[in-house]
């Protein structure tokens, strides 16, 4: 999954995401060289030292929660994890960022919680279909489209949260008869 990447890792971060990393083909480096800088605290003194570099500053450097990590290695399909939801700010912005959007994604899921229990969790049946529930974790289950390709939409956008206002959202993993699930899913409601 990060074969030929170079990750930097603050000292918060925990030793079993570090070496996940390097079991998928990442290697460990110094933050000027980095492709991803990780850190699981933005107070910690590692994490200050990025915030208050020249690149940080001028819009050269992002750092992300490690949590990433945790979400790709248990996702089913690696690349449909956004890791645009796991910028860390500094921690000065967050209480206003929380104040406008609620908790950030690793504040939302329990997985994320406990970074101590990072344990890979085994797919113990292969579903046809699913219900996305974790929006907005796996609503990317394609992948991002590029804004180029993208209508022009004139008027108020509003956010789409599966379960609500009625309506489903379903990731069909195999090409399958799609009558055939509308027909289930008639029934069973």
């Amino acid at each position: 999954m990060f074969q030929g990447q170079r990750g930097w890792f603050c000292g918060s971060v925990s030793h079993d995401l570090r070496q996940y990393w390097v079991a998928e083909g990442g290697t460990i480096s110094d933050p000027r060289v980095a492709d991803f800088l990780f850190s699981c605290d933005a107070s910690h003194p590692d994490t200050l030292r990025i915030y208050q570099s020249l690149d940080y500053i001028e819009d050269n450097a992002t750092v992300f929660h490690a949590c990433y990590l945790s979400a790709v290695a248990n996702a089913e399909i690696k690349n449909s994890v956004a890791l645009g939801h796991f910028i860390l700010p500094p921690a000065s912005l967050q209480k206003e960022i929380r104040r406008k959007i609620g908790s950030f994604i690793w504040e939302q899921d329990q997985h994320f919680l406990i970074e101590k229990h990072f344990i890979r969790t085994p797919v113990v049946e292969k579903q046809m279909y699913f219900p996305l529930q974790h929006y907005p974790v796996n609503n990317m289950v394609t992948g991002y489209i590029s804004i180029d390709a993208m209508k022009k939409f004139l008027g108020e956008l509003h956010d789409f949260i599966p379960g609500s206002s009625g309506y489903l959202a379903y990731h069909v993993q195999n090409e399958i008869n799609m009558s055939a699930i509308k027909n289930t899913l008639k029934n069973k409601y």
